[in-house]
């Protein structure tokens, strides 16, 4: 499988077209696609964050991705399904808004769903998704280049978790509660999404110029430039293209370990494709999520008992929490507790470590706690 990899060192609109058209070239994609095709544009935007903060999909990264598609068709719709707001006010918030407006480009409502199935899911066999996703003839992919505090790295295939709509995603969290069972639920749901979409065009393409390290994939990360844009009709392939590219460690990628295991893309480095520019041109390094976890540390957490006296949990930074009731909304479990006019409170023994919390917390209010004395021995 191919992946295209480019440098890119700024948002200058004319530069991306540049790029990306080549990397569309080189994968063969814009010929598939023609005046008549209807076509996706799936965002990543997990909540109402500026651009700068290098959360979401780049409003200027969207703008190049539009006009090169519009150059094919002018059937074009494009969305995500935020967590706990609705699009219009997130892609407001994102800078993404008045770019899909004036490029009149059609927002989608992704309250309408679908259920899609994967008879050979290891746990999870069917899914409802956003119906508008999925009834288009491409999808075009475009997530961010982020670490993430459950998962490690952030990618291609973990941004299609947003096929599912708004707060029924908190929903998986609590029926995947670990890692690697949630893990194994994302490939349940990416071998689905490739069942039903087997006849159609999936192309991903990574905004890597701005990505994120340490605690993301949101507000307690920490913005860095790592220049690149990656693209691949195999988000497996490009997943594990990236991790190599910030030069984090691909046996914490469980979640691309799992697919890689599965069949569900090509994961070994040695039988990727990659053209572009030379992977060993690319120097950033990211910073990791704090006390992330090896193999063994997964399979240990399987046990909830485990996961309470081995982990940190959540903390909430009073300084900095503004009381809105977020982290409380998208709390899978209701462990997050929130009185009118009062902080935040948590029940430990009720938090699975999903960290949705600090995923959608405006304000970098939610931290994690010390690791406790045991885990850091047990898990070193």
């Amino acid at each position: 499988m191919k992946v295209v990899l480019q440098k890119c060192f700024n948002y200058n609109l004319e530069d991306m077209q540049k790029k990306i058209k080549y990397s569309l070239a080189e994968i063969g994609a814009l010929n598939k696609i023609n005046e008549n095709s209807k076509v996706f544009i799936k965002l990543n935007c997990v909540g109402p964050f500026a651009s700068e903060l290098a959360i979401t999909t780049h409003p200027m990264f969207v703008k190049a991705v539009i006009r090169i598609i519009k150059e094919k068709t002018n059937h074009i719709m494009i969305g995500d399904n935020p967590a706990t707001r609705d699009i219009i006010h997130t892609l407001k918030k994102c800078g993404i808004y008045d770019i899909i407006q004036e490029e009149n480009v059609t927002i989608f409502d992704g309250s309408k769903t679908i259920n899609i199935e994967n008879l050979q899911a290891k746990i999870y066999h069917s899914f409802d998704v956003s119906k508008d996703m999925i009834d288009q003839d491409v999808f075009i992919n475009l997530p961010k280049l982020k670490t993430h505090t459950l998962t490690y790295l952030t990618c291609a295939e973990k941004n299609l978790f947003g096929l599912i709509y708004g707060l029924n995603k908190s929903g998986w969290h609590v029926r995947a509660n670990t890692p690697l069972v949630f893990g194994e639920a994302i490939n349940d749901l990416y071998g689905a999404f490739l069942n039903v979409m087997q006849n159609k065009l999936i192309v991903h393409i990574c905004d890597g110029i701005t990505g994120l390290e340490k605690d993301g994939p949101s507000t307690g990360g920490s913005p860095k430039n790592s220049n690149v844009i990656l693209t691949s009709y195999d988000a497996i392939s490009l997943d594990r293209v990236a991790c190599e590219v910030v030069h984090l460690d691909y046996k914490k990628q469980f979640i691309n370990v799992i697919a890689n295991e599965r069949k569900y893309g090509i994961g070994n480095l040695d039988d990727i494709d990659i053209v572009g520019d030379d992977i060993s041109s690319f120097n950033t390094t990211f910073i990791p999520p704090k006390n992330s976890l090896s193999s063994f540390g997964l399979r240990l957490l399987k046990k909830k008992f485990m996961r309470n006296i081995l982990l940190e949990h959540p903390k909430i930074d009073k300084e900095k929490c503004i009381r809105c009731g977020e982290c409380n909304k998208i709390c899978p479990p209701k462990a997050m507790q929130i009185k009118k006019g009062e902080f935040p409170h948590l029940k430990n023994k009720q938090c699975i470590r999903c960290w949705c919390c600090a995923e959608v917390c405006p304000q970098n209010a939610i931290k994690k706690s010390k690791r406790p004395i045991i885990g850091k021995i047990i898990l070193k």
